[in-house]
């Protein structure tokens, strides 16, 4: 039984560091370049991206909530039921976010539903906005699986 929570909680750290990379990348790299988008070329810098990331999460986050909620009942009556319930919060928030917020702006963006540049960098600022919420949640929930990880294989001992 021990391996099969050690596996759910390697797929959770996999799904949060695919996650957080993705956010990191795209808030340090990405933004900076996204001044210069326009009708013309925006589905090559934004749409195909934002295409691809949305099928790879809506195959991976699915099995996150699973696992994050194996996570909030294997540690149960522990200490690491803050880190477990931060992990299941997390992707909660990042989903909602997403789902609710960004993809219909993504939408908007890949299908050219703006009148102008003008209008698209309008839409891109409020996504970036709501991408660095993203961001914050991504980061602390990759933070709170590793905290997990690190507790529980005693990680702290072994290298003092």
């Amino acid at each position: 039984m021990n391996w099969l929570l050690l596996a759910n909680a390697l797929y959770f750290l996999f799904g949060a560091t695919m996650y957080v990379g993705t956010m990191w990348v795209l808030k340090l790299f990405l933004y900076p370049t996204w001044h210069g988008l326009s009708r013309d070329n925006v589905d090559t810098y934004f749409g195909i991206p934002t295409h691809a990331a949305t099928r790879f999460f809506t195959a991976v986050v699915p099995l996150m909530f699973i696992s994050g909620g194996i996570l909030v009942w294997s540690e149960w009556g522990t200490l690491r039921l803050v880190p477990a319930i931060i992990c299941l919060v997390g992707i909660v928030v990042l989903t909602w976010v997403g789902q609710g917020l960004i993809i219909p702006i993504n939408v908007r963006i890949r299908g050219g539903d703006f009148a102008d540049d003008t209008e698209l960098r309008s839409l891109l600022k409020r996504w970036m906005l709501l991408n660095d919420i993203r961001f914050y949640v991504s980061t602390l929930t990759w933070a709170a699986i590793v905290w997990l990880l690190v507790d529980r294989g005693k990680l702290w001992e072994t290298f003092a």
